[in-house]
């Protein structure tokens, strides 16, 4: 029995590009965020990763470790895209329980998909379906397991394109062959603490009690961990909106004062829109810039509950002119912050409700019409600047992409 699918798309940003681009497959490519040796791979085809590249490898070493590497510079609305349609697809086999990343997506099964052939044959269905209305590049590899968890690892020991799956009796040894940085949340600095110890296999790691393992980790994560290994299904409640921000990295030709303060109105335009479509109010703004000698410079900006655009540009232009102008600025950043839901919203006497509801009609006008069909003067000249890009941790909707 098995009680959760998990599914990770191989490599699916190079495979998205390939999947375009026919003369890309079989070849060992990476997707980088622009032509040049200075910036790090975003990811990696399977035949780039049997010489070693990886996420995060700086493309000059990549192309030292693979001289036949080809660059592909990364086009985050066509894997926007290939995400809305994965989910369709996935949508039309099995009931999708949570999206945990542009490309892993993980569905909890119930009555009789519980049963290991019938989840298998699930797992099937999903492959084939995916390759008929993605394309054949786009394949996946799928876990099964007692837990969100352990079918996230499952889905991890075959790649490409591999099922795998632990039942509840194969625990915990089924589980021995594995690294400790196979472990979901165990990096470099985790694994070192539990070297320390004297933790330095999966079999060393599951022979601990949850006492000892809540010791290890110095906190009640390491017993959360524990009872997941042994196989139980632990269901969090998903917490609401505390924040959401945007941040930019600022081309050669835009790093100065002027070009910065340009781009942090529109970061702040695109989270005055996320704001308003999650009915949220909000009471803080942040705004960040980071410059090329590694100083930063930020501001805080309190005010009444809002969801009025103009009004926080208003704030944020008024806090940027105290931003230093003599140094070259790399990256900027907006963040919201203190969120209210719109139904408790107070009124105040300060602000003019009207303005802010104003910013509804323009919102709604620009569904309709196409995006930017209605704008702030002051941007008129940059609607092409900082466009969506993909955040691992979140996913743009469709109406978002600018092409």
């Amino acid at each position: 029995m098995v009680d959760w699918l998990y599914i990770d798309f191989n490599s699916f940003f190079a495979s998205c590009e390939q999947q375009e681009n026919p003369r890309l497959r079989g070849k060992p490519i990476a997707v980088v965020p622009m032509i040049t040796d200075s910036t790090s791979c975003l990811a990696a085809s399977y035949p780039a990763k049997a010489f070693g590249i990886k996420t995060g490898t700086k493309v000059s070493e990549a192309k030292k470790m693979c001289p036949g590497l080809i660059l592909v510079p990364c086009h985050h609305a066509t894997y926007t895209r290939y995400h809305h349609r994965a989910i369709e697809v996935i949508e039309s086999c099995l009931p999708i329980h949570s999206v945990c990343s542009i490309d892993e997506i993980c569905c909890e099964l119930t009555g009789s998909h519980k049963n290991l052939e019938v989840a298998k044959e699930q797992c099937y269905k999903i492959k084939n379906a995916l390759a008929e209305k993605l394309g054949i590049s786009l394949t996946v590899s799928i876990g099964l397991g007692p837990n969100i968890l352990l079918s996230k690892m499952a889905a991890d020991m075959k790649k490409p394109d591999g099922l795998t799956w632990i039942e509840r009796n194969e625990l915990p040894h089924k589980l021995y062959p594995l690294k400790l940085r196979d472990i979901p949340g165990v990096g470099q600095k985790m694994e070192w603490r539990l070297n320390q110890q004297g933790i330095r296999t999966m079999e060393e790691l599951l022979a601990l009690n949850e006492q000892q393992m809540r010791a290890v980790w110095k906190s009640i994560v390491g017993a959360r961990y524990y009872r997941l290994f042994k196989g139980e299904s632990l269901h969090t409640k998903r917490g609401e909106q505390k924040s959401l921000s945007h941040e930019h990295v600022l081309p050669p030709i835009e790093r100065n004062y002027s070009s910065a303060g340009i781009i942090l109105q529109k970061l702040l335009v695109k989270a005055a829109l996320r704001l308003r479509r999650g009915e949220w109010m909000t009471k803080k703004v942040s705004v960040s810039v980071r410059f090329m000698n590694g100083e930063r410079w930020n501001e805080d900006l309190s005010f009444h509950e809002t969801q009025d655009t103009s009004l926080m540009i208003s704030y944020l232009l008024k806090a940027y002119k105290k931003c230093p102008r003599q140094l070259k600025p790399i990256k900027v950043g907006v963040a919201l912050f203190d969120f209210v839901a719109e139904k408790n919203h107070q009124l105040s006497f300060f602000e003019n409700e009207k303005k802010s509801a104003f910013f509804k009609v323009v919102d709604k006008i620009n569904d309709k019409y196409g995006k930017n069909t209605l704008h702030l003067a002051s941007l008129h000249e940059h609607l092409g600047a900082a466009p969506t890009h993909i955040a691992f941790s979140r996913i743009p909707e469709l109406d978002e992409l600018e092409d």
